[in-house]
């Protein structure tokens, strides 16, 4: 049912088109500070592109921020997923076609590993307001062939990872977290990423951290670390992963490192990245507590300001126990298509993107590489339909913000109700 209207003033659509001194509400950002660049002269005045002391206290940081012993450096996310998952099915002797639950709703990156890795991706539902792998779902998808799991911490929110490993230590299964869209974030008092075998990070443009391209694999066991390494580096012996190898040792071990120089114990990839982007990083991480601070103050007054449209728009919910780094601000119509919606924040200068959808995918729509049957995922696919999300990073105004809000609740409070 429409809501009642009470005055023509409440019909007044917010303009089709944003003030012209309006800035843009953005999803992501990008600035290179002082210290960024000071970093960077560094990297460029020492004349080391390849993996250097950055990289190493890039990756040992990251590790310590996120309850790890062990980070690999590499040039995305989804590279970061890959060597991880690949690194399990070496280790365990896993075979082609074994299965790997992922959740309905994530970034392609997700599926398509597991398909690069010669597994098989079986699609769970997620839940309808955490977002999350459902663990109410995953029972009914394992099979004498599920070999592990892959939960995605969407939009800054850990999964609920208690449930998770329960279920994972039940079944035997290995677990690797997506932890592309979310840092600096704690479940039960335990970072994302620590929870499983493995999690793969992301520091791609408009993510927590930014490096331009880039990823992270975080992991607490040290043969899987460094079999992870070694993939990165089209899977060359351990004993030479970078220049600064053969130093500092005694002649007899400094001959035998030249002897194994070119030496390759599996097939790997070429998924370096250089020392530029680890200084980014490194600039980056001293400023991350501030950074989330104001994130998480933006999810906050959204949250507040939308809550009287709260029967049309599902804001995010908190986990229990869990904090949120609001990469992102997910929202959700609770009955109706997004479309209109979305076109009207684009006119006003207010950048969105889709939740993600996996079903409605043309490269799976055959079914042949995983089944994609909406049916089978009604969440998923209302999500899909009805979802969105915009941005509150922390270099937007206090205004952007407050402008974003007004607009939703304006459209809320005066576009007719369609169907879904």
């Amino acid at each position: 049912m429409a809501p009642t209207r009470t005055s023509a003033a409440a019909l007044t659509p917010v303009p089709a088109t944003p003030a012209p001194d309006a800035p843009p509400v953005t999803l992501g950002t990008f600035r290179a500070t002082p210290l960024a660049r000071a970093y960077v002269e560094q990297v460029l005045d020492s004349g080391r592109l390849s993996y250097g002391p950055f990289s190493r206290r890039f990756e040992e940081r990251f590790a310590d921020i996120h309850d790890s012993r062990f980070a690999v450096l590499s040039n995305s996310g989804t590279s970061a997923l890959h060597v991880a998952l690949q690194a399990l099915r070496e280790l365990h002797d896993w075979q082609d076609g074994d299965e790997v639950l992922v959740p309905a709703v994530t970034f392609v990156a997700t599926v398509n590993i597991v398909l690069h890795c010669g597994l098989r991706p079986v699609l769970v539902d997620v839940e309808p307001d955490f977002y999350g792998i459902d663990p109410d779902a995953i029972a009914a998808a394992i099979t004498p062939r599920t070999r592990a799991m892959l939960p995605v911490h969407l939009f800054g929110q850990p999964c609920d990872m208690t449930r998770i490993m329960a279920i994972a230590r039940r079944h035997d299964l290995k677990v690797v977290e997506d932890s592309a869209e979310t840092m600096f974030a704690r479940h039960a008092g335990q970072m994302c990423g620590s929870f499983g075998d493995a999690a793969g990070f992301s520091t791609y443009v408009a993510h927590l951290l930014v490096t331009g391209v880039g990823g992270l694999s975080t992991t607490s066991d040290p043969e899987l670390a460094a079999t992870m390494r070694s993939l990165c580096n089209h899977g060359r012996d351990g004993i030479y992963i970078n220049i600064d190898d053969d130093k500092g040792h005694d002649r007899a071990t400094t001959e035998t490192i030249i002897e194994r120089r070119f030496r390759f114990e599996r097939v790997g990839h070429s998924f370096r990245v250089t020392e530029l982007e680890a200084a980014l990083g490194m600039a980056a991480l001293e400023d991350w507590e501030p950074m989330i601070a104001v994130r998480r103050s933006y999810g906050d007054h959204l949250t507040q300001r939308l809550a009287e449209v709260g029967d049309r728009l599902q804001t995010p919910a908190r986990r229990p126990d869990t904090e949120h780094s609001f990469m992102m601000f997910p929202l959700v119509l609770r009955e109706e298509s997004k479309r209109e919606l979305v076109n009207h924040l684009e006119a006003n200068g207010i950048e969105t993107r889709d939740m993600l959808p996996i079903l409605p995918q043309p490269v799976y729509a055959d079914g042949t590489l995983v089944d994609v049957t909406r049916s089978r995922f009604p969440v998923a696919d209302w999500i899909d339909r009805n979802g969105f999300y915009v941005g509150c990073h922390q270099d937007l105004m206090p205004s952007q913000i407050d402008r974003l809000a007004d607009t939703l609740v304006d459209w809320c409070r005066t576009a007719p109700r369609t169907q879904a």
